[in-house]
């Protein structure tokens, strides 16, 4: 059976979900709430969603009421769930009292409130965007009343915002639909503007979210860092730092679930539902309801996670102000996502506690760097996102990240940064839950300022929002100076040319031999070495320009080009982890990102793309071209000057069919082009045939046809595969995403 992570404290923390009412009060839900749990009966219609009393005393029918109380905190609850809505408008025009949820029927929101009574320890009044706009038709009043103080102006339509100042984007997750707002967020990340998203799943969880923006993060909460990929020394700014070794051999879920944290990044290899860290896996899998036909990971189908059930995390269980999801894809917009909402993880973490959640739009090469920028953003920055993607700029000239939330309280002054504990001596004791409570004192009895002004059902119009702002665009991504015919940069040949262009050639030799890509022991190696010796020594001018002697070497070095290309493309075919197939991101890491590009041709989903040049920092390192797609990420990158690849392929299969493949090229040069398809490891299927060789004309479309025979046991779930071209030692790597279906 397919089931959520429950929210269970790890042992020893002294917390748990467990949504407490005081002795002699029944709370309306029908069955209590417990450690673990995720799914409840619906409470009584038209009552808070939990009865429970302050102060011993019975609480009238429609006061709201606490969804749980710190023990020992001595003062009544910040948040107040309603299941009724006429009830909720009630509690937000009252103005004073706990925060209003409308939980509606959605009983499993009841776990993120009551953690996030431990999370916050008062109110305030959040700095509100300068223009917001909702998407999806209106709110209903008392949510837009609450919302309505989140942003200085507001507008009609995503077309109707200004070209100048920070923007919120509001509404149900289904309504921020990619392809009616993703040039929003392109105009904002090319003008260096900040951009907060207001969302959750539903209506429901829109409310809870908007109810967070209030609340103040309990003094003295720890900010962390715990990353599978960074293997540097700790950050002095946290507090807490588990690097890649510590997060192998520490238990993470108890680091990550028992405490309270202030701010909170996690980093590690993902998509949509999960980031890996180590032995365990934060885990986007939520209770609420699954939406019918959506595809979905393994669990979806019954078949369990990859890791052990012990291993998740919960993303709602995580008790921070701010939380950072630093994975590929952890918050692909509606339309974008491959999975069902029910297992995004930007979805679960926003059902929890934090009141700002961070997350990845798209493929991101996320590091070191950028995890900085987030520890040194300031409350004057405004948006942590807008620090990331900054940062990022050099290696994904898009936007990345993307910010759910305001600002948090996180951010918000508080003492001083303690020594960085890594975890090897106990973390979790010293600043583990009870040392970071609250005093009682420092929760407010009325809602902030702001939330007093007059509500309204709609919101006033503004001026328009401009095209994205224009770079300088570069020239043509496939510009060199090779274009003699005799292999010199001369400019005395073209595309025609029998012979590869010797100043393209060595530095795509260079690239393998000289910068790293390439072990010592790898087996091409030697004859690669050969072959840049060849060629250093025959672009000497009395041989290059000298036509008796420049034919035959020439010729020479064109027949081993070709052979070598042959010899790399078997290794790609048969071996997955080939290391010349890393160097999109050897190269990418050691690269500068140019311009995008927008370009005529399609992604494989019906989406723009977009392509760039990295140029190599130093000059060991080739430059490549990558291709984004907002919704698939990378999708093709290449050496520049190599084969331009597009692939046709259904979107999905079942499991025991076939998926029948067509790879399209289009050649720099005349000559015979080696295509074929690499599988990743845990896809359980094979490709036919295992190589093609097309003889291509320069700038003509060709095209070949494979097959993907996929396996009957083969694991319901999203996969990609990757063709690929070699001509001329340049590599052109596709990557096209795919799901695969159970067995009808």
């Amino acid at each position: 059976m397919n089931a959520a992570p429950a929210l269970t404290a790890p042992p020893g923390t002294g917390t748990s979900a467990t949504a407490h009412a005081p002795a002699g009060q029944k709370p309306a839900n029908t069955r209590a709430l417990t450690a673990g749990s995720a799914l409840m009966e619906a409470p009584t219609a038209g009552s808070p969603a939990n009865s429970a009393a302050t102060m011993g005393t019975s609480a009238a029918p429609s006061a709201p009421a606490a969804a749980h109380a710190r023990p020992g905190a001595g003062q009544g609850p910040l948040f107040a769930p309603y299941t009724s809505l006429g009830d909720y408008t009630r509690a937000v025009a009252r103005g004073r009292g706990p925060l209003p949820v409308f939980t509606g029927p959605r009983t499993d929101l009841l776990d993120g409130i009551a953690l996030a009574e431990e999370v916050y320890s008062g109110l305030r009044t959040p700095e509100p965007c300068d223009t917001g706009v909702v998407a999806g038709g209106p709110l209903p009043a008392a949510l837009n009343a609450l919302i309505r103080p989140l942003a200085r102006h507001w507008v009609d339509a995503p077309d109707d915002l200004p070209d100048t100042g920070s923007v919120l984007l509001v509404g149900a997750y289904a309504h921020l639909r990619a392809d009616a707002v993703q040039h929003v967020l392109d105009a904002a990340h090319t003008t260096g503007r900040a951009l907060s998203l207001l969302t959750g799943r539903d209506i429901h969880s829109l409310s809870w979210t908007a109810a967070k923006q209030y609340a103040r993060v309990t003094a003295d909460a720890p900010v962390g860092v715990l990353s599978e990929l960074d293997t540097a020394a700790p950050a002095p700014q946290a507090d807490v730092w588990l690097g890649a070794d510590d997060v192998h051999r520490l238990d993470v879920q108890q680091i990550a679930l028992g405490r309270v944290w202030r701010r909170v990044l996690f980093h590690g290899n993902g998509k949509d539902d999960q980031l890996n860290l180590g032995r365990f896996t934060l885990c986007g899998a939520s209770p609420a309801r699954a939406a019918p036909g959506m595809p979905g990971p393994r669990c979806a189908y019954g078949l369990g996670c990859t890791k052990p059930q012990d291993k998740l995390i919960p993303a709602r269980g995580i008790r921070a102000a701010e939380l950072v999801l630093a994975n590929c894809f952890s918050g692909a917009l509606a339309g974008h996502a491959m999975y069902d909402p029910k297992y995004l993880i930007l979805l679960d973490a926003l059902d929890g506690p934090a009141q700002t959640v961070l997350a990845t739009l798209t493929a991101c090469d996320g590091q070191r760097p950028e995890n900085l920028a987030w520890l040194t953003a300031t409350a004057a920055a405004g948006n942590a996102a807008l620090a990331m993607n900054r940062q990022l700029r050099d290696i994904n000239p898009y936007p990345a990240f993307v910010q759910a939330g305001l600002r948090s309280s996180g951010l918000d002054p508080s003492r001083p940064h303690s020594p960085v504990d890594t975890g090897s001596t106990g973390s979790t004791g010293s600043t583990g839950t009870d040392a970071f409570e609250s005093p009682g004192s420092l929760r407010s009895p009325a809602f902030p300022s702001a939330l007093n002004s007059p509500s309204s059902s709609g919101f006033p119009s503004s001026s328009g929002f401009p095209d994205p702002a224009g770079g300088a665009r570069e020239g043509s991504l496939d510009a060199d100076t090779d274009t003699g015919a005799d292999g010199t940069g001369n400019g005395e040949g073209g595309p025609t040319a029998p012979y590869p262009p010797l100043h393209r050639l060595g530095a795509r030799l260079s690239g393998l031999l000289d910068s790293g890509l390439l072990g010592p022991d790898y087996p091409l190696r030697p004859r690669l070495r050969a072959l840049a010796d060849t060629v250093l020594r025959d672009a000497v001018r009395t041989v290059a320009r000298s036509a008796p002697d420049a034919g035959p070497a020439l010729a020479a070095i064109a027949a081993e080009t070709k052979s070598l290309d042959l010899a790399l493309a078997h290794r790609f075919a048969k071996h997955h982890d080939d290391p010349a197939l890393a160097f999109p991101t050897y190269f990418g890491e050691r690269s500068t990102a140019g311009t995008p590009v927008a370009l005529g041709t399609p992604c494989a989903c019906g989406r723009p793309l977009r392509s760039y040049r990295r140029q190599g920092r130093v000059p060991a390192i080739a430059d490549t071209v990558q291709t984004v797609c907002a919704r698939c990420g990378d999708v093709a990158n290449a050496h520049t000057g190599a084969v331009a690849l597009h692939v046709k392929a259904p979107a999905e299969a079942a499991a025991g069919s076939t998926l029948h493949v067509v790879v399209e090229a289009v050649a720099p040069r005349d000559g015979t082009l080696n295509l074929g398809i690499v599988l990743p490891l845990y896809l359980d299927a094979r490709v036919g045939p295992v190589l093609r060789r097309v003889d291509a004309v320069a700038g003509r479309r060709v095209h070949a046809e494979f097959t993907l025979d996929l396996a009957a046991q083969a694991t319901p779930q999203a996969y990609y595969f990757s063709p690929f071209a070699v001509q001329d030692l340049g590599m052109s790597v596709s990557r096209v995403h795919f799901s695969v279906l159970p067995r009808p």
